[in-house]
């Protein structure tokens, strides 16, 4: 088989673990005759061209592919549509994230013929069907106290929905809810939890081999923010069986279903807190009811050996 050069364009030196992580499973899953090589700037001679950061080319090359990987209604100038729409009016192909991406692009006059949704994976090497939530293995008589968690690192301006969730924990109640924190400075979430009566705890730093044991904690999935092309942790924590409460963003409006694995946050604190304490701690067989459909295979998400592939047959037919 002759050898196909996939020139991954990141258009600034800026690092990124989050590309990081996903450049290295293409590496991993794609076929032997595929090889990826990472650059600032495109390579000559390459068979696709995949821009990461497209709004920072004046012009693409021929046979390339756009990933689009934030939310297109994401207030922040640095992200606004118009910086960029030229770029993948240019693309052969754009790879979404969810199909609120996509539906905004059509919109957009993008040719649907060139839009495909595939979004972010689980690891299935690291992560498997948890046997039970914590909180249902809690034994009669003992405090069962439902462990929210929370997977982001705290942004400076709060697109994480830090204030919200401020907001929420006080209108909630520390004798039935703890927390769980993963992420960069998120000792500082931990600390305004505890200064409210709640039981915290936080991981500034836990490796990606070790996340099981972070939904095999937590007993729900929160997720507060404003604006998110994935997230990722949205179909881990089904792959887990854990539930997820979420605001309506990126892929958890793809893949979460009211009232049956989650709940979807109105961001408005006294209306998810009357919500959350109904379903968690005055009617709790309704939280045991999207414990046991959040366990149930879901065919909306996709191990990152399946994304792969998927962006594989894209490169095929743009080569073809």
């Amino acid at each position: 088989m002759s050898k196909i050069i996939i020139n991954h364009v990141m258009s600034n030196d800026a690092q990124s673990g989050i590309f990081n992580s996903i450049i290295e499973y293409f590496s991993k899953y794609s076929p032997t005759n595929f090889e990826h090589i990472v650059s600032i700037s495109p390579i000559e001679n390459a068979d696709i061209y995949h821009y990461h950061r497209p709004h920072l080319e004046s012009k693409l090359k021929p046979n390339s592919v756009c990933t689009v990987h934030h939310d297109l209604n994401d207030p922040d100038p640095w992200h606004a549509k118009f910086r960029f729409i030229p770029r993948y009016m240019e693309a052969a192909a754009i790879v979404c994230l969810n199909q609120t991406q996509k539906n905004i692009l059509v919109e957009q006059n993008l040719a649907e013929s060139k839009l495909l949704v595939i979004p972010h994976g689980y690891h299935s090497s690291y992560l498997k069907l948890k046997n039970k939530s914590q909180w249902l293995n809690t034994p009669a008589g003992e405090s069962k106290k439902i462990t929210l968690g929370i997977a982001s690192r705290r942004y400076g301006r709060r697109v994480k929905g830090d204030a919200y969730l401020l907001e929420l924990a006080k209108r909630l109640d520390p004798e039935y809810f703890r927390f769980v924190f993963v992420g960069q400075d998120r000792s500082l979430s931990c600390l305004e939890m505890r200064n409210l009566g709640y039981e915290a705890i936080a991981y500034e730093r836990l490796p990606y081999r070790m996340f099981q044991s972070f939904y095999e904690e937590i007993d729900i999935l929160l997720m507060c923010s404003s604006h998110e092309g994935g997230p990722a942790n949205a179909p881990e924590a089904l792959a887990t069986g854990t539930p997820i409460f979420s605001s309506r963003i990126g892929i958890p409006k793809d893949i979460l279903e009211e009232g049956i694995n989650g709940l979807f946050l109105s961001l408005d604190p006294d209306q998810d807190a009357e919500n959350i304490m109904n379903i968690c701690v005055y009617e709790p067989e309704q939280l045991v009811s999207l414990i046991q459909n959040a366990s149930k295979p879901n065919p909306k998400i996709f191990t990152w050996e399946s994304c792969i592939n998927k962006n594989i047959e894209v490169y095929k037919s743009i080569i073809n």
